[in-house]
């Protein structure tokens, strides 16, 4: 109670001097204190807070922002947003008077820079450096991928230059070298108090911080560079340490980067070709398997993604020695992340991955025009693995020429017992067959050579036909497979019936209607899957803003046509109006009726899904050209068997007329062997689109 006297009291006094807004908030005040010392048991904190609040508040009770409103309140004035300045740090450091002087000389000035593609690099550092020793700002004009971004472009043009923005607005930047720049004549005398500076510390005199600062140099870390670092953990940064050493060790850094560290190394300065050079050596485990699964490259792409880039690369060849860099980098991480510089003329990241991938043997992962990631494989070996595998069949193979020498030593000594015929072999030649056979066996004739023929057409002309049985067995249990396919999908098919009281039209609205559709320029377009839930629905959609809608189908016989243009109309609700075979193919015109009314549901639940829809369309193309092809082996097996039964009862038979029946089938059989799968697809092209109505 006694620290609401108090309130009270304070309230009363700056009372006086409040307007009505001020005491409105007193009282508000005070009636929500009330309710917190009733209901809360930490009251007398909240009160002291707000004691303090309404005493820092003062007399601007316009900008006070009471306890439950947000800081995006205080955003708006007058009911319009306040748009935060892209100058802000500008404003604050520089006097408004010199801030508006320095603007309009910017504003007269005409000679400005352009910056391309390849954005802030150490020569439009240099240059903007050189410009600053005339001037007191600089104009850039940024094109290209820099001015996608520009709010990063100016904190890196700040970073790198030391200078201050004082202007933007799109691509253009107006650059201030501030006002303590150091020109020649400064930097002597910076210099010079650096060197007094360290004698007094050696000497252990304190000096002044304003002649430290004078003496420090600009290449401090960069502001975005160092709120980056403040945003990592203790891992985060350990590991950005440990990969900053590892980038050391394989060369000179991109001074170029604009990025976000660490600077990768820049691969141009690498050596052209090096030395001796071979492509790792590779090894794969045993039950590893050579290339990535799916799902590993997909866990590789996106673990690249967060990582940043080790090498900056321009060029498309001779990339030897960025390939022993990557080699080195594997050793320690599985993934090798290469940053394409910008601004560079004719690179070609497809020939810069082809030659990485020969000259290291790694696995591309992926590559754009702006980056090209490689894995380093399931088969890669560390270097000292690699050694100690090289060493090792090294010698194994010193082993083995030892082995063979002494083998060479043993068979000399031993004396050979063998003794030489004195008349040569014949056992096993062929002039021992031909005498066993002149004593032995007689010479066959002409009719047991004929009788040899005719028996070996008639095995092969049955056997071709029991491989044709076979096979017709074969398709007829596809067929019956692919008619329970079809009985399985349109189950969830249910035709609706042709309604009695259907609307009618003249001959005269007809053709008045027929003439509309043929020259209307909206259309539908009916492909294989046939009517399904989606034409119903596209055809409502057409007739939300049009009488009449116009479909083509694609099927080549009339019959067809006929049948889907009357379940179109039994599904739709709709009056068909006519059937024409165009140049695009046949075309079938709607009318939606003089009474009609949109739908609930404009996809009908009786009819199939898209996906349905397709997976009968190849049921069913499958099932009409198994037919044809059952049809064709029938046919065939008559032929055959036709043949077989001459062959046996013709006694004589030409010999090249029993050859040729003899190739013919065995080149047909071989070609329905090799079309035994896909032999009904270029049947049903050739015979008619059944399969997709």
């Amino acid at each position: 109670m006694e620290e609401n006297l108090k309130l009270d009291e304070e309230i009363g006094e700056n009372g006086a001097k409040k307007d009505d807004t001020s005491n409105e908030l007193s009282q508000t005040g005070e009636f929500l204190f009330n309710e917190i010392d009733k209901g809360a048991e930490h009251s007398n904190n909240g009160l002291g807070a707000f004691q303090n609040y309404v005493k820092d508040s003062g007399d601007t009770s316009e900008s006070v922002r009471l306890p439950w409103e947000s800081e995006s309140d205080q955003q708006y004035h007058e009911g319009k947003r306040l748009r935060k300045s892209n100058t802000e740090v500008a404003e604050k450091v520089i006097p408004e008077p010199e801030l508006k002087r320095l603007r309009n000389l910017a504003l007269r000035m005409v000679e400005r820079i352009k910056v391309g593609a390849a954005g802030v690099t150490q020569a439009l550092v240099d240059s903007i450096h050189e410009k600053w020793k005339l001037d007191e700002v600089v104009k850039l004009k940024f094109e290209g991928p820099t001015a996608m971004n520009m709010r990063w472009t100016h904190q890196i043009l700040e970073s790198r230059t030391g200078g201050l923005v004082i202007w933007r607005s799109g691509s253009t930047v107006v650059l201030y070298r501030g006002m303590g720049y150091k020109l020649d004549c400064v930097q002597s005398y910076a210099r010079q108090t650096q060197d007094k500076t360290k004698e007094f510390e050696s000497s252990g005199v304190q000096v002044n911080n304003f002649a430290r600062s004078i003496g420090t140099s600009c290449s401090a870390e960069p502001s975005t560079a160092k709120s980056y670092s403040n945003n990592l953990s203790v891992k985060e940064l350990k590991d950005r340490s440990e990969l900053n050493l590892l980038l050391d060790e394989l060369g000179p850094r991109f001074k170029d980067w604009s990025g976000r560290e660490p600077v990768p190394v820049d691969a141009d300065l690498l050596p052209d070709v090096v030395p001796g050079y071979r492509p790792p050596f590779r090894l794969l485990p045993h039950g590893i398997r050579h290339g990535l699964r799916d799902k590993e490259m997909t866990f590789f792409r996106r673990s690249a993604r967060v990582l940043p880039p080790h090498f900056a690369l321009g060029r498309n060849r001779q990339l030897q020695g960025l390939a022993l860099a990557m080699v080195k980098l594997w050793e320690k991480c599985a993934i090798a992340k290469i940053a394409i510089k910008r601004g560079v003329q004719n690179t070609c990241n497809e020939r810069m991955a082809e030659e990485l991938k020969v000259l290291t043997g790694g696995t591309l992962l992926s590559r754009n025009k702006e980056y090209i990631v490689f894995y380093r494989g399931n088969d890669f070996l560390p270097s000292g693995v690699t050694q100690a595998l090289v060493e090792k069949e090294r010698e194994t193979v010193l082993q083995q020429d030892e082995e063979e020498i002494a083998r060479q030593r043993a068979l000399a000594l031993i004396a050979s017992n063998v003794k030489v015929a004195e008349r040569p072999l014949v056992a096993g030649t062929l002039s021992e067959t031909k005498a066993a056979t002149l004593r032995w066996n007689n010479q066959a004739t002409g009719e047991d050579l004929e009788k040899m023929m005719r028996d070996s057409a008639v095995a092969k002309h049955a056997a071709l036909v029991k491989s044709l049985e076979n096979k017709l067995a074969i398709a007829k249990g596809k067929i019956t497979k692919a008619e329970k396919a079809v009985l399985k999908v349109q189950e969830n098919f249910e035709p609706a019936e042709q309604p009695t009281d259907l609307e009618t039209i003249n001959d005269e609205e007809r053709f008045l209607f027929r003439k509309m559709g043929l020259s209307m320029k909206p259309y539908l377009f009916l492909g294989r899957r046939g009517i399904f839930d989606g034409t119903i629905e596209n055809m409502h959609l057409h007739w939300k803003y049009r009488e009449l809608v116009k479909i083509f189908v694609e099927r080549k016989s009339f019959p067809q046509v006929k049948h889907i243009a009357i379940s179109l109309e039994a599904e739709s609700g709709g009056i068909l109006v006519s059937v024409d075979k165009t140049a695009k193919g046949y075309l079938i015109i709607v009318y939606r009726g003089k009474n009609y009314l949109p739908p609930s549901a404009f996809r009908p639940k009786n009819l199939l899904t898209r996906r349905q829809a397709l997976a009968r369309s190849i049921e069913l193309q499958r099932r009409e050209a198994l037919k044809h092809h059952v049809a064709e082996l029938q046919e065939k097996i008559e032929k055959l068997k036709s043949e077989l039964e001459d062959m046996k009862n013709v006694k004589e038979i030409d010999e090249e007329t029993l050859y040729s029946r003899v190739d013919d089938a065995s080149d047909d059989d071989e070609l329905q062997e090799d079309e035994d799968e896909d032999a009904y697809l270029e049947t049903y092209n050739c015979s008619g689109d059944v399969g997709t109505s």
